[in-house]
C-alpha cells in the first residue's frame, strides 16, 4: 500500500478573523561517543554588539564536515528590510537561502568558512557584518545532522527533522531533543526525528537554538544543533488580511511591479476594514497580468515570472523552468492572466488563492526537485488535519494512470531527487485548482478594472449578487445532501462533530455522497471548493491522462498495515459520471473557454471500487459496465498478508492545495 502516494483528504478553506474568511477562497554542529551528560554544548559566536551596532551575526562557531551549520543575521535595533549572504572564502558551500536572515549550508570538507552578510535595514541605511564558521574532520561513526537552519517571523509553527547518519548497519535506538537557548517553546517531539514548536512573539530578532542526541543500537551517541532565527515583526492591525507572512522577496530584481509586490500581496500589515478604511493597494498601483499581456493576450512566462515572490530562488527557477516546457498548452498562461502575483513559499500552508489581494500563495513543497531543496520546506502538517478527529471513517484519495499510482512516492524520511517533468502532478494539479477560483472573481471577460480602486472592490459587487461562476454552479446544480454538507462544515471548517456524525460508517458516507453530484468531498467546503475541484480534475484528465481516485474506509490509524485499510465506498474518475458532466461544462464555458465542451464526454467511464477489499487491492480496478455511483452491500472484510508495508501519518500526503 503506497500511502506516500495516497492522499490523507483534509479540510478547507483557511481561517483568520472574520475578514480574512471572507476574503479567502481556498481551498548547527558538535559530536562525541560520551553520554549525553558530557556532551557539550555547541557554543554559538554572535559578534558582540558595540554601541554603534548596525547588525550582528549569531553563528556556529565549528562544524564537523557532513552536518548542518548556520548562521543568522540579527538587527541590533529595528528590523531588517533586504538581506543577502554570500561567501567571501573557504570551502565553496551551497547557500540555498542566501536571502533570507537565516543561512545554512553542509560542508564537505575541513576549512573555514567565511560569510558576508549585506542588509538594508527598515530605515534605508546599509550595513554589513562577517562570520567565521571552522569546520573540522567528518565524524568517524554514526552521526546526526539537523536539518536546517531558518528564520521565520513571530508565532509561526516550523519544523527541523533530525537525519541519522548510520555506518556499518548501525540503528537508532532514541533521539532526544532539548531547547539550549532563546524565549521557552513547546516542543513537539511526538516524532523523534522531527522537532515542531511554534515560534514566539517577539519585538526584537532573537535567536532559538536546540539540541538533539542520538543513541545508536551500537550505544554510540552523538549530537547535533540547530538554530531557528525569529525575526522582529510590527504588531497586525485590525481587520488584516494575513494571519501570518515570511519573508519573501521578487524573484526578478527588474520587474515593471518589483517594488509593489511584497507590500501589496504579503505585507503582515495590510488591513480591510471598508471600501473607505484600508490599505490595500489599487489595482493601478498592481493591476492583473491580463493588463500587462494586453486585452486578450496569453501572458509571456517572462511577464509571468516577473510577479513571482519567493522564500528561495529556487522556488522560482523551478516555476519559470516549470512554465517554459510544461505548460505546452498554454493553459497555465492564460490562467495567471487573472492573478496579481505569485507567492512562493517555505512556510505557506495549505495553498490558497485570495481576491483580497488577487494573488495565489503556493506550498513550496510542490515545487523542490533535489533533497537540500526539500530541506528548506517546512514539515508542519495542514493544521485542518485534527478536524476529522472523532469521526468513524476515514476518506482517501490518489491520482492513478494506467491501473497504477501516477506519481512517485517521496518519503520524508528519503534523500530523493525529482524531474521537473514531475510537478505536472504536483504544482500543476495545485495551479490547476489556485486558479480556478483566480477565473471564478476574475475570468476572461471581467479583467478590465477600475484601476482606482482596490481589486477587492472590483469584484465586491458580483460577488454581492451571485454573478460569479460558482455561483451559477450551485443555482442550475446544486448539491444536496445534507449529511454532507453539515461533515463538510467539520472537515473543512471545523464544526463541532455531531453524535450522528460519529455513528456514521464509511459505508454511510458513500451512500450520502455516491448519491449526489460532487466530484469530491471537498466540494462540500463551498461552492468556490466545488468548482476547483470540478475543474482540477478534469483538466487533470483531459490533459495528463490521470483520474482521480476517492474512497471511504474505517478510521485510519498509526500502525495499520494496508490490508486493514479497508474500502466502504469508492470511485475512480468520478469526474465523468453523467450527472457531474453538465456541470463541468458549466465551469469550463465560465473560466476556460478555449476547452472543447466535447472533451467532456470522452472522459474515461468512471468505476466502482470493491467494496470490503482494501485500499490497496482497489489500485487495478477493471472497467465496469452500467455501473451505479450508489454503494452496494459491502462484502465480508478479509485479512490481508502479514508482509504488507506500514502505513504511518507521516508518510501520507496532505493536500496541500486545499
Amino acid at each position: 500500500m503506497n500511502f506516500a502516494q495516497s492522499t490523507w483528504r483534509l479540510p478547507g478553506a483557511l481561517l483568520a478573523t472574520t475578514l480574512l474568511a471572507m476574503l479567502l477562497a481556498s481551498c548547527g554542529g558538535g559530536s562525541g561517543g560520551a553520554s549525553p551528560a558530557s556532551i557539550p554544548a555547541t557554543t554559538p559566536a554572535p559578534t558582540p554588539a558595540p554601541t554603534n551596532c548596525s547588525v550582528r551575526i549569531d553563528a556556529d562557531a565549528s562544524i564537523e564536515a557532513g552536518k548542518t551549520a548556520g548562521a543568522t543575521a540579527l538587527a541590533c535595533s529595528g528590523t531588517l528590510a533586504d538581506v543577502t549572504w554570500t561567501q567571501v572564502s573557504g570551502p565553496v558551500v551551497n547557500l540555498l537561502a542566501a536571502r533570507s536572515q537565516t543561512v545554512a549550508f553542509e560542508p564537505g570538507v575541513a576549512g573555514t568558512v567565511r560569510l558576508r552578510a549585506d542588509v538594508r535595514l527598515a530605515d534605508g541605511s546599509a550595513a554589513s557584518a562577517t562570520a567565521d564558521i571552522a569546520v573540522s574532520a567528518a565524524p568517524a561513526g554514526s552521526y546526526v545532522t539537523l536539518r536546517a537552519d531558518h528564520s521565520v517571523r513571530p508565532e509561526t509553527n516550523t519544523s527541523v527533522r533530525a537525519w541519522p547518519m548510520l555506518i556499518g548497519g548501525d540503528t537508532v535506538r532514541d533521539i532526544v531533543w532539548t531547547q539550549v537557548s532563546g524565549p521557552i517553546v513547546t516542543m513537539d517531539t511526538a516524532n523523534n526525528k522531527l522537532l515542531m514548536f511554534k515560534t514566539p512573539k517577539t519585538t526584537v530578532d532573537t535567536v532559538l537554538r536546540f539540541r538533539a542526541v542520538m543513541t545508536t543500537g551500537s550505544g554510540r551517541q552523538d549530537q547535533d544543533e540547530v538554530s531557528v532565527g525569529v525575526e522582529a515583526q510590527p504588531a497586525k492591525p485590525n481587520y488584516y488580511l494575513f494571519d501570518s507572512t515570511q519573508r519573501v522577496h521578487p524573484y526578478r530584481s527588474a520587474g515593471v511591479y518589483t517594488g509593489a509586490l511584497a507590500r501589496c500581496v504579503y505585507d503582515i500589515g495590510l488591513y480591510y476594514e471598508t471600501s473607505a478604511k484600508n490599505n490595500v493597494c489599487s489595482v493601478g498601483t498592481l493591476p492583473l497580468l491580463q493588463a500587462e499581456a494586453g486585452p486578450g493576450a496569453v501572458p509571456s512566462v517572462a511577464q509571468i515570472m516577473g510577479r513571482v515572490l519567493v522564500s528561495h530562488d529556487f522556488l522560482g527557477a523551478n516555476f519559470e523552468q516549470f512554465l517554459l516546457t510544461q505548460d505546452t498548452h498554454g493553459d497555465f498562461r492564460r490562467l495567471l492572466a487573472g492573478v496579481t502575483a505569485i507567492v512562493l513559499g517555505s512556510h505557506v500552508r495549505p495553498s490558497y488563492y485570495t481576491y483580497g489581494t488577487g494573488a495565489i500563495y503556493l506550498d513550496a513543497n510542490n515545487l523542490w526537485l533535489t533533497p537540500d531543496q526539500r530541506d528548506v520546506v517546512t514539515e508542519v502538517p495542514d493544521y485542518r488535519l485534527a478536524f476529522a478527529d472523532g469521526l468513524n471513517y476515514s476518506a482517501f484519495g490518489r491520482q492513478v494512470k494506467n491501473n497504477d499510482y501516477a506519481r512517485r512516492s517521496f518519503p520524508s524520511t528519503d534523500r530523493i531527487s525529482r524531474s521537473t517533468e514531475e510537478l505536472v502532478l504536483e504544482i500543476g494539479r495545485l495551479l490547476y485548482h489556485e486558479l480556478a477560483h483566480a477565473s471564478d472573481f476574475f475570468p476572461a471577460t471581467q479583467r478590465t478594472l477600475n484601476p482606482a480602486l482596490p481589486i477587492y472592490d472590483n469584484v465586491a459587487g458580483r460577488i454581492d449578487s451571485g454573478a460569479l461562476a460558482s455561483d451559477a454552479l450551485t443555482t442550475q446544480y446544486p448539491l444536496q445532501s445534507v449529511e454532507m454538507k453539515a461533515l463538510g462544515q467539520v472537515l473543512f471548517q471545523g464544526a463541532v462533530v455531531t453524535e450522528a456524525q460519529k455513528a456514521y460508517t464509511a459505508f454511510d458516507v458513500g451512500g450520502f455522497f455516491g448519491a449526489d453530484v460532487a466530484s469530491d468531498d471537498y466540494a462540500y467546503s463551498s461552492s468556490r471548493e466545488d468548482l476547483a475541484m470540478l475543474f482540477e480534475e478534469f483538466m487533470m484528465s483531459y490533459r495528463h491522462g490521470v483520474q482521480y481516485d476517492i474512497a471511504f474506509t474505517n478510521v485510519y490509524t498509526e500502525g495499520m498495515t494496508a490490508p486493514q485499510v479497508i474500502v466502504g465506498w469508492g470511485q475512480r474518475g468520478r469526474i465523468a459520471e453523467a450527472a457531474i458532466k453538465p456541470r463541468i461544462k458549466l465551469v469550463l464555458a465560465r473560466i476556460a473557454p478555449w476547452i472543447d465542451l466535447a472533451a467532456v464526454d470522452s472522459l474515461p467511464a468512471p468505476i466502482l471500487m470493491k467494496v470490503g477489499a482494501s485500499w490497496d487491492a482497489n489500485l487495478v480496478l477493471a472497467p465496469s459496465v452500467g455501473a451505479s455511483a450508489r454503494p452496494v452491500q459491502p462484502s465480508i472484510l478479509r485479512a490481508g498478508s502479514a508482509s504488507a508495508p506500514r502505513p504511518g501519518r507521516d508518510d501520507l500526503k496532505l493536500r496541500d492545495r486545499r
